[in-house]
């Protein structure tokens, strides 16, 4: 499941999520289009944004302890 709402966390059983992390998505976007209104050169334009997998009961083996 992809999704930023953290209701998935207090599921029965707490849901397994994929943020794509707007957060950081939001802050490059921005650092970009200060760049191009400056007229910045040498920029790097493309930007990698890795997701973050929330791994929660949902996607656990039946009769697994969590690890801490």
């Amino acid at each position: 499941m992809r999704s930023e709402d953290p209701d998935y966390a207090t599921t029965t059983p707490p849901v397994t999520a994929l943020s794509l992390r707007p957060d950081r998505v939001g802050a490059e976007a921005v650092d970009l289009l200060i760049a191009v209104v400056n007229a910045c050169s040498g920029v790097d334009r493309h930007r990698l944004v890795q997701p973050v997998l929330l791994p929660r009961r949902s996607t656990r083996r039946a009769g697994t302890v969590p690890s801490k």
